[in-house]
């Protein structure tokens, strides 16, 4: 589950950057507030999928966690590209957590619960994986760099769903109607 990987790389390396960075300590926590604050944009989550289709919702929302990456991996010594990516994070996270639950409900309908367990269950062990991945590689390429190559993987899958979602993200939105 590329989208939980990247997600659990931002919550593992975002204390890093912010640390190193320009900011006051007494910042931190205010961002990492900006995350739930922005994140409240999931709450229409529901309404979103209705409209264009659960792919294209999850589309945005790799996008935008890629997005978030790529400011906290290019532009960190900015603070206002350090301020922004927890922002822009907090609603691509929130919002594709959500996402979540309805496509599996959309997939397996009559299977739902079954379907979103399988894939928090995939999640998890992708949690895993990603941190210990990453760990391994940051000595020879540098945080920077691996916030970039999981902002890059996050980008790509968020344009491979949106391909997908092109062809069938209004049909699944007609359908579950």
């Amino acid at each position: 589950m590329l989208y939980l990987a990247v997600v659990v790389i931002y919550f593992t390396y975002v204390a890093d950057v912010l640390e190193r960075g320009t900011l006051s300590r007494a910042v931190i926590p205010i961002l990492y507030a900006a995350v739930g604050l922005f994140g409240m944009v999931g709450v229409l989550t529901g309404v979103l999928a209705e409209r264009v289709g659960s792919v294209r919702v999850a589309a945005l929302c790799l996008t935008t966690v890629g997005v978030a990456l790529a400011l906290l991996g290019l532009a960190s010594g900015s603070l206002v590209a350090t301020a922004a990516s927890p922002c822009i994070f907090g609603a691509g996270y929130m919002t594709g957590s959500a996402v979540l639950a309805v496509w599996t409900a959309q997939l397996m309908p009559h299977r739902a619960g079954a379907a979103f367990t399988a894939c928090l269950i995939l999640g998890a062990l992708s949690s895993v994986a990603a941190p210990a991945l990453a760990g391994v590689l940051i000595p020879s390429v540098g945080l920077g760099v691996l916030l970039v190559l999981s902002a890059a993987l996050s980008l790509i899958g968020g344009v491979a769903f949106m391909l997908r979602g092109s062809s069938r993200g209004a049909a699944v939105a007609r359908d579950s109607s």
